[in-house]
């Protein structure tokens, strides 16, 4: 089953790094660092950068799992980490693929 059509669990356990360097291939141009997925959207206005940044709220309260965005004029930044594991879970991948999905 592809990452996108997966659902977030509660309390998904951290990955190990054989483990998130493995999803990240199923990602498109994610970076993994510091125990985070980071990825910087650009948008040509700040409409289209916040019509994104509303459709990622809407993927993480239905997911029940929500990333830090940094939002500008064209740019929205997403960071993915489950701080009550301590770094990566599945469910940052889950998010992650969801997003991917928004600009397919």
């Amino acid at each position: 089953m592809p990452l996108a059509a997966e659902t977030c669990q509660p309390d998904a356990a951290a990955l190990t790094a054989v483990e998130t360097e493995m999803l990240s291939t199923e990602l498109n141009d994610w970076l993994l660092l510091n125990d985070t997925l980071e990825k910087t959207f650009r948008f040509k206005s700040f409409h289209a950068t916040m019509a994104f940044a509303n459709a990622v709220a809407w993927i993480a309260h239905q997911q029940d799992h929500h990333p830090d965005l940094e939002v500008s004029y064209g740019r929205c930044k997403l960071i993915w980490c489950t701080h009550s594991a301590n770094g990566l879970t599945r469910n940052d991948f889950i998010c992650a693929a969801r997003v991917d999905a928004l600009r397919a």
